[in-house]
């Protein structure tokens, strides 16, 4: 066994060890004095990526073999020699520095040597294939940092709104679900698809469920924000960037592809890990996080500044889409502090509207605003245009035409009312119940957005009055000829925020 320790502050370590001809099974088992984010990714002799995990007080193993590697690893060859880890804290360039000490213990073990004679314990080969053969698995990432994702395989063929989660972590980040734990917790949920966004690592397989489909994401966490992509091309690989927060949110937007994968600013409003990347090109970004965990104590005040940012952009004319991500880290005992409800996987619901349950089609959706977001309402809608012939999705371009929604909520058991905001302005409420109601919007308008709030509706003649908590966000339809929308008036997020504070003023 070889034995590592010591301490890493903002900065990255390479560590050595040899692997003997004949060996089977790779064993590497991290610990830290306190909770942090301590990453440590694999290389073995040739060079090749065999796995990435966040060390935390815990133990945590990446156990990687051939075949059936486990959480974490990647499958492959065990080649005889030099293999590396890379141990990386990319936490305080602009906050504190956390300096992390560690312990790290690497055993190369032979099938022969394998016979764990504690009978309290299994062998690390069969830890390794138990975690295989309880969940079918499909292997993801490769050893050259590569995605090998089918996006359009069809796990349903037909046309309709989808539900899913865009935000979620388990034990191979800082969440406490295995991934068994989180495929049973997305079926009871029912949920129709699923982005694992551990930080800044890519689960390298994901379960193959006949009623979920599992996509690949990653969460690009940095001191100065944090993003999602959905869809990325490759994993993150950090060997040859300059370690700094700049560098590591440049990678990330690299493993996007135009047209294909969407990017999602996370929590963009909740300190201590609001957005703070002034120079990010608001045209990268497809969707904006405006509810993150309900049930975290200031994600009330977050949402709702959330939602005043996003209306702001819309007015310089940038069509982000509004999503929501639970952000799960717990159990379903668990709760956040101060918290009566648990957070779960799920909470709030992401529904996208797709031609088929497919990841093409989820993350198009994602991208032209077909989405709309929602607790646990049952909200209906629909969104007619002109003389109520046509129907209109979210994300599309009405030409200005008047419009009429039809609005309402399955959930009996609590009260609800709409808000329709026309270019930032709340121009009418009505309360929602299990029987349609109709809001008319005339011509004239840039954008319509609809938001649902949970409680009873202010009094009708105090529009401005104080709003409810958020429940749901129906995503704007807009006239695609006001000129904003051609020629936006702010391109960057430092842009935006300048305009936001001087309005304010």
């Amino acid at each position: 066994m070889t034995l590592f320790t010591g301490e890493v502050t903002f900065g990255r370590q390479r560590m050595l060890f040899d692997v003997p001809v004949d060996t089977d099974l790779v064993r590497i088992t991290g610990t830290t004095v306190t909770k942090g984010f301590l990453y440590a990714a694999v290389y073995d002799a040739k060079h090749a990526f065999r796995g990435k995990v966040l060390f935390e007080k815990s133990h945590k193993s990446l156990l990687i073999q051939s075949q059936n590697s486990g959480f974490g690893a990647i499958d492959g060859e065990i080649s005889a020699g030099e293999w590396y880890l890379e141990l990386y804290n990319l936490e305080g360039e602009f906050r504190s520095e956390r300096a992390m000490q560690y312990q790290v213990a690497v055993q190369c073990i032979s099938d022969a040597e394998n016979t764990d004679t504690d009978t309290d314990t299994t062998s690390y080969a069969a830890q390794a294939q138990g975690y295989a053969e309880h969940l079918q698995l499909a292997s993801v990432v490769t050893s050259a940092h590569d995605i090998d994702f089918d996006y359009s395989n069809l796990l349903c063929s037909e046309s309709r709104w989808y539900r899913g989660d865009l935000h979620a972590h388990t034990q191979l980040s800082d969440g406490h679900n295995s991934l068994q734990a989180a495929n049973d917790i997305v079926e009871a949920q029912g949920l129709d698809f699923f982005f694992f966004t551990e930080h800044n690592i890519c689960q390298p397989k994901l379960p193959i469920s006949k009623q979920c489909l599992f996509l690949p994401a990653i969460e690009v966490t940095t001191d100065l924000g944090h993003f999602n992509v959905h869809g990325p091309t490759s994993s993150l690989d950090l060997r040859a960037i300059e370690h700094s927060s700049v560098a590591t949110l440049q990678a990330g937007l690299d493993i996007a592809t135009q047209g294909h994968s969407s990017i999602s600013l996370n929590h963009p409003m909740m300190k201590p890990w609001h957005w703070q990347y002034q120079d990010i090109a608001l045209a990268q970004v497809s969707t904006f996080e405006v509810c993150c965990d309900p049930t975290w104590s200031t994600s009330a005040k977050a949402t709702d500044d959330a939602l005043l940012v996003l209306t702001q952009m819309w007015n310089c004319g940038h069509r982000i889409t509004a999503v929501g991500g639970s952000d799960s880290h717990l159990q379903p005992h668990e709760r956040n502090p101060k918290a009566n409800e648990p957070s779960l996987y799920g909470d709030p619901s992401t529904f996208v509207y797709s031609h088929g349950l497919s990841g093409e089609g989820i993350l198009s959706g994602l991208r032209n605003g077909q989405v709309y977001i929602e607790r646990r309402c049952g909200l209906q809608f629909a969104i007619y245009s002109g003389d109520s012939a046509t129907q209109l999705q979210p994300g599309q371009d009405s030409k200005g035409q008047a419009l009429t929604y039809q609005l309402s909520v399955t959930d009996s058991h609590h009260p609800y009312y709409a808000e329709c905001i026309v270019d930032g302005v709340v121009v009418a409420r009505i309360v929602l119940s299990e029987q349609p109601q109709a809001v008319d919007i005339a011509k004239g308008y840039a954008w319509c957005r609809v938001d649902i709030r949970r409680g009873h509706m202010p009094d009708s003649g105090n529009i401005a009055a104080e709003q409810n908590e958020f429940e749901g966000c129906i995503n704007a339809v807009f006239d695609g000829s006001k000129p904003q929308f051609n020629q936006p008036l702010v391109d960057t997020w430092g842009e935006l925020m300048e305009r936001i504070n001087s309005d304010e003023v």
